[in-house]
């Protein structure tokens, strides 16, 4: 039997839970201090309106109430609650929990609660493994009738699209993609009492809220997880200007805890104080240098001309000033050299600032003021009149040509613009029967994995308008097959390169007798093979090349292709052991696994 105290206890707390619920007039709530029925001490009923009739009758809602003489004085409580209850909830859907500390003298009482449906119980008993008490964490319960009433409104919402996953597991959003369920559309629901459209946004922002998958084929929302404190964001198609100037045509209002802030490009925050409408402005550097830019010729506008437009409304920055705005000004003027240099060199991907090294600083600067004001730069340990190639600043990897010059020193220019090189046999020791060449043909499948200046229409108009010959052919179709396996080898695959590859394939089968067709098809359909099945016609293509007239390593590699491992291991087999090390080098290897026999590798 319950002590005198403890009963005061639980009556105490059960009249200010019924107090709190007889505030909201869509709730009707049955609860008995004395209930002995296991895990439960009664339930709500929410109605959709005031009209508490059957027929208007929303759902039920199952609490448990624990009393406590504990002074709480937060807004956040613990308590440690039995797994068995919690098991007990878990089977008849969830339940609201209360904890309710009372203090018996002044008659004063302070509740907390915890929504507990399918998805929260599932995390929690999971979590507790064989404990049989497990600690949960619990808000103070509001006071305002239409948040009381949006708490059991929400648990109505959601109980019965969880219901159906009761003893099974919860998914995750990375579960689902895992096993090849195509989820077409996440949901949510909002239950707000009384909230108009415009207050949705700080709702959310303020409640926590259950997010369902739609996914293919299934007609049930799949219940993924319980969002809490999101950040919810809400584009507006308005500009943002500083007198006559746009800088940006959007920005996004952002809800945080629930309180509003302006969010205008990637690294500016403004708070706006609505009595006053004051404004105040945080800065972070955004990550790439295009948006620094622009978001640092914004900010220091704004401070000169001491005001700023959101959609139409001006907003005075009454007495704003910088201590530092020279410095920011020639900061910013720096910074826009080096997308000028950066720009020359024919840089397309974009500087990541954050990703900047002590050194890649100071390679920045010297690159910037040997672009754009001849200056020299030295390299150590180089002597040759010409060089070239890849040059990785930050998250850059920029391929240059350098010049050297009678001091020693060198000048730079991006690799794409064109160079006079020249190509020589082998048999023409004294160099004097140069062939004319592409400088493209210097490329090498680790060069090509990452350029992040790549000037792909350059690179195919060079190599098409050269005057062909056998020995410049031959080069150019081993920079086809490392265009391909560089394609293959990248993290992002480009289709760029891949695309390139294939134009330069077409130009050399338009070249006839130059390379063989036989090798020109290969390549060819492997690069097609990269992008989609082969079609009919081109397996039978492949077919002949299986013929016996043909080599042994195009045999293997039209087998490759179709798939046909067995038949081009056979084909491999006729391969002596260098051509064998060779050929696995190429990328149609990229579609079969070649073996080498255990006495061709020991020679």
């Amino acid at each position: 039997m319950p002590s005198v105290n403890t009963k005061r206890i639980e009556e105490s707390a059960t009249t200010a839970l019924k107090a709190a619920l007889l505030r909201c007039p869509i709730l009707e709530s049955y609860i008995d201090s004395n209930d002995k029925t296991p895990s439960w001490d009664g339930t709500v009923f929410v109605y959709k309106s005031e009209k508490t009739k059957k027929d208007n009758l929303a759902g039920r809602v199952p609490i448990q109430i624990k009393g406590t003489e504990k002074v709480i004085v937060s807004d956040t409580a613990a308590f440690s609650c039995s797994v068995a209850d919690l098991r007990n909830y878990y089977k008849d859907g969830g339940c609201v929990f209360f904890l309710i500390s009372v203090d018996l003298s002044s008659g004063n009482s302070r509740i907390f609660y915890k929504t507990l449906l399918v998805i929260d119980l599932d995390k929690i008993i999971k979590g507790a493994g064989n404990q049989k008490t497990i600690t949960i964490h619990l808000n103070r319960f509001p006071t305002e009738a239409n948040e009381i009433s949006s708490i059991f409104m929400q648990f109505t919402d959601n109980v019965h699209k969880q219901m159906g996953f009761i003893g099974k597991d919860i998914p995750t959003f990375e579960s689902l993609e895992a096993n090849g369920a195509e989820i077409t559309s996440l949901t949510f629901t909002a239950s707000g009492i009384g909230l108009t459209w415009d207050e949705v946004p700080k709702f959310l922002s303020t409640h926590d809220f259950y997010l369902y998958a739609k996914v293919k084929g299934l007609d049930v929302d799949v219940p993924i997880d319980k969002v809490t404190e999101a950040i919810v964001s809400k584009p507006v198609d308005g500009e943002v200007r500083v007198k006559e100037r746009c800088f940006f045509p959007a920005y996004r209002v952002v809800y945080e805890n629930g309180k509003r802030h302006i969010r205008i490009g990637k690294g500016i925050s403004i708070s706006i104080r609505e009595e006053d409408n004051r404004i105040t402005v945080h800065t972070d550097r955004p990550d790439t240098l295009s948006d620094f830019i622009i978001e640092a010729e914004f900010f220091l506008e704004m401070v000169e001309q001491g005001e700023l437009t959101l959609n139409g409304v001006t907003f005075p920055l009454n007495g704003a000033s910088l201590s530092d705005l020279q410095e920011r000004k020639r900061a910013l003027e720096y910074w826009k050299d080096v997308k000028k240099m950066l720009d020359y060199l024919g840089v397309t991907e974009e500087l990541r600032l954050n990703d900047l090294s002590e050194n890649d600083v100071k390679n920045l600067k010297n690159f910037t003021g040997a672009v754009l004001y001849n200056r020299k730069i030295g390299f150590p340990n180089m002597e040759q009149n010409q060089f070239y190639g890849a040059f990785k600043i930050a998250n850059l990897v920029i391929w240059i040509w350098a010049n050297r010059q009678s001091d020693g020193m060198y000048s730079i220019d991006s690799f794409f613009k064109l160079h006079q090189i020249a190509l020589f046999t082998e048999d023409d020791v004294d160099l004097k029967n140069p062939i004319q060449t592409s400088q493209f043909v210097l490329f090498d499948k680790k060069g090509l994995i990452h350029i992040s200046n790549m000037d792909y229409e350059r690179v195919y108009l060079d190599i098409s308008q050269t005057p062909p010959s056998l020995e410049y052919c031959a080069k150019v179709n081993f920079l086809v097959l490392d265009m391909i396996g560089a394609y293959d080898e990248q993290t992002k695959h480009d289709v760029r390169l891949l695309d390139l590859a294939e134009k330069i394939c077409d130009w050399l089968r338009s070249i006839e007798a130059m390379i063989d067709p036989e090798i020109l098809l290969l390549n060819k359909l492997q690069i097609t093979k990269r992008r989609r099945t082969l079609s009919m016609s081109e397996i039978v293509d492949l077919a002949k090349l299986t013929e016996s007239k043909y080599p042994p390593a195009t045999r293997c590699g039209a087998y490759m292709l179709m798939d046909a491992d067995k038949e081009a291991q056979k084909c491999f087999d006729e391969l002596p052991p260098i051509a064998q090390e060779e050929f696995l080098k190429y990328p149609i290897c990229h579609f079969g696994k070649l073996t080498m026999k255990e006495d061709k590798l020991n020679g």
